[in-house]
């Protein structure tokens, strides 16, 4: 290949010497943004379709990233966290190309939290994202998408005091309400155990901001801080608030389930779009002990995920979910 005749007058113009053909350096040659210092690297650099690619590409090799890193920076970066890269002072940035819920503004905690922890980089990303490297209820956030079938509610995310779903409804033969979607799916799980001669029923679903305020006083009464918060969410912090959480018993029980109907939830509830929120072995990502009544509608496709990769719904949310 041969360089356009644009290009050609440049290099002859300013008497460059140019050995390795490249479309980067093609297109660099007659771009506002060329620099004659810069020549062997541009050749190096794989050329992409994307906004001020010569600009920001001239940044980064500025800061001192080399053509294989910004090769891989375009190929596995989002935009956003591209021009983020910007911002900041060189880092290796190699190992977490292709990580996908980098945020690279993070890579210094994504750092001290794996020393700190001796885990994988993939996993200090996670428990990063998910604020793990903080304490429970620390830095909380206001929940911006309350309506959202898919709205992260945990200690470090609270709904506001007022929230209240405006579709919630009745499950059926029941008192108990959940938002209509939920419901729906709710009662398409109890019919579908019933096929498998199990009975299964709600013992709580909706809660209020106050009603959740007053039973979490009413455990603070009789148990410590730290216990109360290993088991009950503080007001603003409970799933059921979202009329997408569910409490549900096997038949001659009062507020559980049967080893035997909890295997078969664990197997099958993904089909209706829910999942069990609170498991044993993921207690500490979501700060609560195990709960195997405590049923989350998140839908079909978000369920299916979270039951084939046996994460919890807080890492779904982070691979998934955020935009980064």
């Amino acid at each position: 290949m041969s360089y356009s005749l644009k290009a050609q007058k440049v290099i002859k113009d300013n008497h460059l010497k140019i050995n390795n053909y490249s479309k980067t350096l093609d297109l660099y040659l007659t771009s506002d943004d060329f620099n004659a210092l810069l020549i062997d690297e541009y050749a190096k650099i794989n050329y992409v379709f994307k906004q001020d690619f010569f600009k920001k590409t001239n940044i980064l090799l500025e800061k001192n990233y080399t053509a294989e890193q910004i090769n891989y920076i375009f190929e596995y970066l989002s935009d956003s966290n591209i021009d983020k890269l910007l911002t900041i002072d060189y880092v290796d940035i190699l190992p977490f190309c292709q990580i996908p819920n980098l945020d690279v503004l993070k890579i210094p905690a994504y750092l001290d939290y794996q020393k700190k922890e001796n885990i994988a980089l993939k996993d200090a990303v996670t428990f990063v994202n998910l604020h793990l490297d903080t304490n429970f209820y620390e830095n909380v956030e206001t929940i911006k998408n309350p309506d959202d079938i898919l709205v992260l509610v945990n200690k470090y995310h609270a709904l506001d005091s007022n929230y209240v779903p405006n579709d919630l409804v009745y499950i059926s033969n029941t008192s108990y309400k959940m938002r209509k979607e939920a419901a729906i799916n709710l009662e398409s799980l109890i019919a579908r155990a019933s096929l498998d001669n199990r009975k299964l029923a709600p013992f709580s679903a909706y809660r209020s901001y106050e009603y959740q305020k007053n039973l979490y006083e009413n455990y603070l009464k009789k148990d410590g801080l730290e216990l109360v918060d290993s088991y009950s969410a503080r007001p603003g912090h409970s799933e059921h608030q979202t009329g997408l959480a569910c409490d549900i018993k096997s038949f001659g029980y009062i507020d559980n389930v049967s080893d035997s109907d909890y295997l078969w939830l664990l197997n099958n509830a993904y089909l209706d779009g829910f999942i069990i929120r609170y498991l044993k072995d993921k207690s500490y990502i979501t700060g609560y002990k195990e709960e195997p009544w405590h049923l989350r509608y998140v839908g079909k496709e978000a369920a299916k995920i979270i039951k084939e990769e046996n994460i919890t719904f807080d890492e779904y949310y982070d691979l998934y979910v955020i935009k980064r």
